[in-house]
């Protein structure tokens, strides 16, 4: 029979029904719990993570004849086990067992090598595993490519098995649980070097690093140098750290080798550790999870990423904020070697590092910087003035029990660098109560402010006293009203507060350097001033300075008054701040802004980084909660997955109309 004619309005709302089906079939596709990952997976036995092979362990395939009487030399066969750990006496050359979680804390003389075996026993029923520290939310996705070997990101080493993986250690894959349907078993090996020989000739540099070789053959039961290269695997440590990832299906054999070097004395410390769970030791070499605030001549002040995205009222961002700061920070002053070998290890850091000293450290949570969102703090003093340091931030080892703790090695990020400045009067200050998003480096005085709280609480001071004087304005215009009676359809009383706050912060408290700093950006201030030390700038650039009011004072007279800091360079404003005010408050508050290019822009506001090199992850302007090398960056991210679907679905509807 022939197919009913529909109306234009029946043809449209078939098409609309049909993607509106379609939208559906999509959405549960996305969202099928088949996509689970193993982290949101728990064991159906918390007892045994293993369950699935203990209750479906393989059957023998032994044949009725081979049940037949045997010889005096017959050697049992039990399910998880081969002959290579039953059957036979111990020889000196047998390898130290490694169990699974369990690090073997060992000295290496030069020029020998320690042989390991993780058996296949540990391979297929390692007990449960202890969880190490215990984190609110995930602060960084540990996750790692599958089939590959690998020692840093140096290496581009053939499989173990053979196959062929185009994706490097960087490759960040959620691995899903390992059970015993699969015929081998990822293992992770990992060295971290926690002492190194040493040397008198600072000439020869730093000792060269061990090397770590793998061997799943019978045959090669002690890899090492010499060692047959077609029955073993070898990696090259860096900076103190090497891991090999590997599909195991038995007996792993392992060998950790000390290279043999003139000049030097002393023997490698090393923790070798094997884990079916994640590594022992990590280096994690995307991302260094540390930035600088600011520093000053003796002092420094940093953060970490944000630790979770989740709003101020979520369960993790509650804990994260309530919790003691769960990471450590290492420093050492780049002219000093000590590290330089073992950057990449925690336990190397933590025996080597000369910062921070005893009392030289303070840490907390902050919601300060970008975002407003929960990150640990790092204030390290007793620093040396014109010097540069590498940094490292590491979550700490939990070794101490000895109990088979997962990642119980610690993690270690990429190092970065940052040097303190020449002057002595310019001073990190932070925590204000006022102005929280105000922390870096202001202009000081140790002889008017001794410490920095004290100069901290001079200028939260007096920028609140400043921001009473707003409220008491902004109280005579009518904020709680109807929407169609309201200044404007878009802000309200609340984003002008705020937008003010952030702009007075910022004009109050200016963010100080060198003054022979070079960077075009920098606004000379109060050069006709003598340095806390008494000395004054040569008579031509004091003479210069008379010339020009924005070269001569600070941007505030209470300063000169007040703190007295002498020269200094300051980081002006960004524009923005003072747009923003101009956009979000009425405009019977009379406020407006410089453009660039008019008379007293370029001494009273910056912009924000160009994106050339030269400013790039550069402060060129100051804003609350600006870093170095947070500055000028932005996050892409992946699309959700309810916006693809609602993409997908109207392309299709638009083809079905």
């Amino acid at each position: 029979m022939p197919l009913p004619k529909l109306s234009p309005l029946q043809s449209r709302l078939a098409a609309s029904l049909a993607a509106s089906c379609m939208l559906l079939v999509l959405y549960f596709t996305f969202s099928s719990s088949h996509f689970a990952y193993a982290a949101e997976l728990d064991s159906i036995s918390p007892e045994d993570h293993n369950h699935e092979r203990i209750q479906h362990g393989p059957i023998l395939e032994i044949g009725l004849e081979e049940l037949e009487l045997r010889d005096d030399n017959y050697e049992a066969e039990f399910v998880g086990y081969d002959r290579g750990i039953i059957g036979r006496a111990a020889t000196s050359t047998d390898p130290t067992a490694l169990l699974n979680n369990r690090p073997a804390l060992t000295n290496v003389p030069q020029g020998t090598t320690l042989s390991y075996m993780f058996s296949n026993e540990s391979l297929w029923n390692s007990s449960t595993a202890v969880e190490g520290i215990q984190l609110p939310s995930t602060i960084t996705r540990r996750t790692w490519s599958r089939d590959t070997i690998y020692a840093g990101a140096a290496d581009n080493i053939s499989l173990v098995d053979g196959e062929s993986d185009d994706e490097g250690p960087g490759d960040l894959r959620l691995m899903s649980r390992q059970t015993s349907s699969q015929s081998n078993r990822t293992l992770w090996v990992t060295v971290s070097v926690c002492l190194q020989p040493e040397s008198n000739d600072t000439s020869l540099g730093v000792a060269p690093q061990m090397s770590l070789y793998i061997s799943q053959s019978s045959s090669n039961t002690n890899p090492g140098p010499g060692g047959d290269a077609s029955l073993q695997q070898m990696i090259t440590l860096d900076g103190g750290w090497g891991m090999m990832e590997i599909n195991a299906t038995g007996n792993v054999y392992i060998g950790v080798s000390a290279p043999n070097v003139t000049g030097f004395t002393g023997p490698y410390s090393a923790s070798i550790a094997a884990s079916v769970n994640q590594p022992f030791h990590y280096y994690n070499d995307q991302d260094t999870n540390l930035h600088l605030v600011d520093s000053d001549a003796q002092s420094a002040l940093f953060i970490t990423n944000n630790l979770t995205m989740d709003d101020v009222n979520s369960t993790a961002y509650k804990a994260w904020m309530s919790m003691s700061p769960p990471f450590v920070l290492f420093a050492n002053n780049q002219s000093v070697a000590s590290i330089t070998g073992v950057q990449k290890s925690y336990c190397g850091l933590k025996n080597l590092a000369t910062l921070p000293q005893s009392g030289g450290m303070q840490m907390g949570m902050t919601t300060s910087g970008l975002g407003n969102h929960p990150k640990q703090q790092f204030y390290m003093d007793a620093l040396q003035k014109s010097t540069t340091y590498m940094a490292v931030v590491a979550l700490p080892a939990n070794t101490t029990t000895s109990s088979g703790v997962v990642g119980g090695g610690g993690e270690v990020w990429r190092a970065t660098n940052f040097a303190t400045l020449k002057d002595d009067n310019c001073a990190v200050i932070y925590n204000l109560s006022f102005c929280d998003q105000s922390s870096y480096s202001v202009p000081g005085n140790t002889n008017t402010f001794p410490n920095a709280t004290a100069l901290a609480a001079f200028y939260d001071n007096a920028t609140q006293a400043q921001y009473s004087y707003f409220e008491k304005v902004l109280a005579q215009i009518p904020c709680e009203t109807t929407s169609s009676a309201q200044y404007s359809l878009t802000k309200t009383c609340d984003n002008c507060a705020s937008d003010y706050k952030a702009w007075l912060c910022s004009v109050m408290i200016p963010r100080c350097t060198d003054f022979d700093s070079t960077e075009s950006w920098l606004q000379p201030r109060n050069m006709g001033q003598a340095f806390p030390n008494g000395t004054m700038l040569s008579p031509a650039l004091v003479a210069a300075a008379n010339q020009s009011a924005p070269m001569n004072a600070s941007r505030n007279a209470a300063i000169d008054t007040t703190v007295q800091p002498g020269p200094y360079k300051e980081v002006l404003p960004c524009d923005d701040l003072c747009f923003g005010i101009v956009q979000s408050c009425p405009s019977v508050m009379g406020f407006s802004c410089p453009m660039v290019g008019q008379i007293g822009f370029n001494t009273s506001y910056g912009e924000r980084p160009n994106g050339s090199p030269e400013q790039a992850g550069q402060i060129t302007c100051n804003f609350p909660g600006a870093a170095y090398f947070l500055a000028a960056t932005g996050t892409r991210g992946a699309a959700p997955t309810v916006l693809v679907v609602f993409l997908i679905a109207t392309i299709l509807g638009a083809i079905l109309l």
